[in-house]
């Protein structure tokens, strides 16, 4: 029997389009979504990986984020959990994409469990996130969400592969090492999760570059995108995107994924 994967819906936040890649009407606004994918492992357990935001947003997150990126719906990791028979305690290992605040903020839900303690983020990221919020230029790093009682970081800073169907790549975009997975399914084929390299379907098959103020450049983002197309045809792969609304509702829907 091989892995199940299912990708949990967790809310999301609304604002202008512009904010999340280049785009000229700032009057036109987009649906963000926030997500994390159980993982069911016959040798590695249960797999969370990234959090999602947490119900404690407006007295957690800086004025900056709560107005950029506010949060209109919240589900908590632990209420998408518990919708699958789960709690905190039955997860294993949590993988984070990268420390930004939507990606970490469930964190606090696993704090006196085994999973706090097996912590795994790119070496890049970590460093940036820890760099960030202790010179006061936290931007989309908020302190608190992962410096916890009890958490165990473990790092990378190269592709990983946990078991033979189960891979770990260290994008360079977004921020320096942004934890992106090659899942090789028995029945749906191999899937690429990109997180925020590349947020949806139309910033890949367009090539629109993020826009805001968290990426500093766009060659990075066409560095990685080129890789990423070399990767999905070299695996057959189905990609999975950061934020795309329509496609992470779709795929909430498919329930497990085997």
């Amino acid at each position: 029997m091989g892995m199940k994967i299912s990708v949990l819906y967790l809310g999301r936040m609304e604002f202008p389009k512009f904010r999340l890649v280049q785009w000229e009407d700032e009057e036109e606004m987009i649906k963000s979504p926030a997500v994390a994918l159980l993982i069911q492992h016959p040798t590695l357990g249960n797999i969370l990986y990234d959090t999602g935001n947490c119900h404690e947003h407006q007295e957690l997150y800086t004025p900056d984020m709560l107005h950029n990126y506010p949060v209109v719906e919240c589900i908590s990791v632990k209420e998408a959990l518990a919708a699958k028979g789960l709690t905190p305690d039955d997860i294993d290992q949590i993988i984070i994409s990268h420390l930004h605040f939507d990606h970490a903020a469930g964190l606090k839900d696993f704090v006196g469990t085994k999973a706090i303690r097996n912590v795994l983020v790119s070496e890049a990221d970590l460093k940036e996130a820890w760099f960030s919020v202790t010179t006061g230029n936290g931007g989309a790093y908020i302190r608190s969400l992962f410096d916890l009682e009890g958490i165990r970081f473990k790092t990378i800073n190269e592709d990983t592969w946990l078991a033979e169907d189960f891979g770990l790549f260290v994008q360079k975009s977004h921020t320096p090492g942004v934890i992106g997975l090659i899942l090789k399914t028995e029945k749906s084929g191999t899937i690429l999760t990109t997180s925020d390299t590349i947020y949806t379907r139309d910033s890949y098959d367009q090539g629109i570059p993020p826009g805001g103020t968290i990426n500093k450049t766009t060659d990075e983002f066409f560095d990685n995108l080129e890789r990423v197309k070399k990767m999905e045809k070299e695996l057959d792969a189905q990609l999975l995107f950061g934020h795309d609304f329509q496609q992470i509702q779709e795929w909430a829907a498919k329930g497990w994924i085997e």
